[in-house]
């Protein structure tokens, strides 16, 4: 995309269980449909085991040989790099002493989670990107309201990767998640205000904030300053009844529909009835020249290629976006 902002792509969707994005082939079927959208960066997201072989570092390299070997294979589709990579430590993973559960408001964990982050700063540092963007606490429904000093305790690991991520001349973004136990819109400030701004920044998700009930044209001009990275995507629904509290809440709300019949939660820019303000959302982005990476997905929305062209079309012939 030819623009003041700059435009990655989530391959996210395109990754829906462990071993539907194995093959090399799929894998460049996925970049070359994301380039001929227009899109030039991807962005990564963690996973785990050998079967999910786009999703880890060190498994990465096996497969390419180097961090220059992975990004000959994403030119092969004339995607030139990799904007970020997302990591959630909450999610269990072969890798990290077999599916273990650690969680960030768990001070035992801290020393653990820290060491974890370590391959995930040297692999998006040695690919050239900019951001390692991180789920920073785990889902609300499985532990009991974190209170002020439970956030504080979640800042200190992410003050302490922050202190990694700079030190290796990349980024940290804290991504706000609708299931997660940092909710409210002043849980996300404690959470902001218990962080080093200088290391630790904020990776603002429209539809994520938009179902949680926190408006993200009002949150970005609150806390610009703080936001490093976008995930850019509209949703039709909002939780409107603590439903990220219900047990279970990733399959029961988010692939059960909340009891309510919803048959997916994140859409396509654009879609009908979206509810988040997009084009507002861009105009406050270009009004305070943000200069971070603008990453589109559909976080599992339908079809992948699909929906990378309709958010294509709709930068496009919307958004005033050339291709």
């Amino acid at each position: 995309m030819k623009d003041s902002l700059r435009w990655s792509y989530a391959l996210n969707q395109w990754n829906l269980r462990l071993d539907a994005f194995v093959r090399h082939e799929d894998q460049q079927r996925a970049l070359k449909t994301v380039s001929a959208c227009g899109f030039d960066h991807i962005e990564l997201a963690s996973g785990t085991g050998r079967w999910d072989n786009i999703s880890r570092p060190e498994v990465i390299l096996l497969n390419h040989g180097s961090h220059q070997g992975f990004l000959d294979f994403l030119r092969t589709a004339k995607v030139q790099g990799v904007s970020s990579m997302f990591w959630d430590p909450q999610a269990p993973a072969e890798e990290e002493e077999g599916y273990a559960f650690r969680s960030t408001a768990n001070p035992a964990d801290s020393d653990a989670i820290v060491e974890w982050a370590k391959p995930f700063v040297d692999f998006v540092a040695g690919v050239g990107a900019e951001q390692l963007v991180v789920r920073p606490v785990g889902s609300a429904w499985m532990s009991p309201p974190l209170g002020e000093d439970g956030i504080k305790l979640v800042g200190e690991v992410w003050n302490r990767i922050g202190e990694l991520t700079s030190a290796a001349g990349i980024g940290l973004a804290l991504h706000y998640d609708c299931l997660g136990a940092v909710h409210t819109a002043d849980e996300l400030r404690g959470l902001l205000s218990a962080t080093d701004p200088a290391t630790v920044g904020f990776a603002l998700d429209t539809a994520e904030l938009t179902v949680g009930g926190i408006d993200p044209v009002a949150f970005y001009r609150e806390n610009a300053e703080r936001v490093t990275h976008v995930h850019l995507k509209d949703t039709r629904y909002a939780d409107t009844g603590e439903e990220y509290r219900m047990p279970g809440a990733e399959a029961t709300m988010l692939k059960g529909g909340a009891g309510r019949r919803i048959e997916r939660w994140f859409f396509e820019l654009g879609t009908e009835g979206g509810l988040v303000d997009v084009p507002a959302f861009v105009a406050a982005l270009r009004e305070n020249d943000y200069p971070g990476w603008v990453v589109v997905e559909s976080d599992h929305g339908g079809n992948p290629a699909e929906l990378a062209m309709l958010n294509s079309w709709y930068l496009q012939r919307v958004l005033g976006v050339t291709k």
